[in-house]
């Protein structure tokens, strides 16, 4: 009976690619010291892959982690830095994204929703959920199933019979505010969720991306601020 070893089992079930072998190396600190390419694939050979040799050598070539001294033919491959290190610098990176959220009061329902989405640079599915909460708030607090999106807004705020309201809707100034965000609520679900629904949208702007959070955190707030009316 062939005896295979935990990390032998532990390559089995993580592995699928020279890339995966050269990074599961760099994760048990084998470059640390100098190793050349026939190093490199007796490790990878003793773990029982088998990679094809340029395949092999693509993959060192890619990794990003490593540099390469030496001239052609006697090429000797060395980390630039540890593993551990690289994996909790991205961690304080992450909770930094989460933080700035934090510092500039964005909604805690919104920070749930996109906080990962944000420090991990998916800006636009950041942006897409934290408006598609917006709405499960309106929906929530609202209790009006039957509508979405835009027609979820007009109903949950209309001035004549709204659902929702921040004021008792006497004065010319109180009825600007409620139309002035029932529309900002239309506005944000037909100009800011649904492109990012239904169309492959980038966003690559971090600080854009916090604007839009920041919106989305605002109209989040004036749900919480909303007077339920004439709800069973």
């Amino acid at each position: 009976m062939k005896i295979i070893s935990k990390k032998q089992r532990r390559c089995d079930i993580l592995v699928k690619s020279a890339p995966e072998l050269i990074k599961l190396l760099w994760e048990e600190g084998f470059f640390k010291t100098e190793k050349n390419f026939a190093a490199i694939q007796s490790a990878i050979n003793d773990r029982g892959y088998n990679p094809k040799t340029v395949t092999l050598y693509s993959a060192i070539g890619r990794a990003n982690f490593l540099k390469k001294n030496g001239s052609v033919g006697n090429l000797r491959f060395i980390q630039t830095h540890n593993f551990d290190d690289h994996h909790d610098a991205n961690k304080s990176v992450k909770s930094i994204g989460i933080e700035l959220l934090k510092e500039r009061k964005i909604h805690p329902n919104i920070i749930n929703v996109s906080g990962k989405l944000f420090a991990d640079s998916h800006f636009s599915q950041a942006i897409f959920e934290a408006f598609k909460e917006v709405n499960n708030m309106v929906k929530r607090k609202s209790r009006i199933t039957r509508y979405d999106g835009k027609n979820l807004m007009a109903q949950a705020f209309t001035p004549g019979s709204p659902k929702l309201r921040w004021s008792q809707i006497l004065t010319d100034s109180e009825k600007d505010e409620q139309e002035g965000f029932m529309l900002l609520f239309m506005g944000a679900m037909v100009g800011i969720r649904n492109p990012k629904a239904h169309d492959h949208v980038i966003q690559k702007d971090e600080i854009k991306t916090l604007e839009y959070l920041a919106l989305a955190s605002l109209l989040a707030k004036k749900i919480d601020e909303a007077e339920i009316v004439n709800v069973p």
